[in-house]
């Protein structure tokens, strides 16, 4: 799309290079001041007017050329004091636990697990050898031989 150009006297300043434009006198300086003034309100009337029409990763690259965060931050909001926490009540001692009764066992050593947790190293190296192989074979269903009882 061109560009279009403005009657403004202030436009014809940013039309010309950077080193076109004479330094040092005061109308000069003002003149600069002027043009300067008036680019940062084009851009800020377009941003604001425009902003939402950029694809995300374009308005991240907007905010990040203009210095501003990556993401757009809430006001911060003055701190509610917290309500003091009602004291809790004591906790009733646990009952002990109860011993689960034996569920597997290893018949060769006599080890015995109850089911629950990891199961023993006894019975973790039961398992890769040839007695648990052939047992498996008649066992078709079952991991570990049951308690008897």
């Amino acid at each position: 799309m061109p560009r279009n150009t403005s009657n403004n006297p202030s436009a014809s300043l940013l039309d010309l290079p950077a080193g076109a434009i004479p330094s040092g006198t005061a109308t000069d300086k003002a003149l600069l001041s002027a043009a300067t003034k008036e680019a940062y309100k084009r851009v800020n009337l377009l941003l604001s007017a425009y902003f939402e029409d950029f694809s995300p990763a374009q308005q991240r690259r907007i905010r990040e050329a203009i210095g501003a965060s990556a993401s757009p931050k809430p006001p911060k909001q003055a701190k509610v004091p917290k309500a003091p926490k009602a004291p809790k009540a004591p906790k009733a001692p646990k009952a002990p636990k109860e011993d689960l009764p034996p569920r597997f066992w290893l018949p060769f050593s006599g080890e015995t697990w109850s089911g629950r947790g990891r199961p023993p190293a006894a019975f973790l190296a039961w398992e890769g050898t040839v007695a648990h192989t052939e047992w498996k074979k008649r066992h078709p269903g079952e991991r570990f031989p049951t308690y008897p009882g």
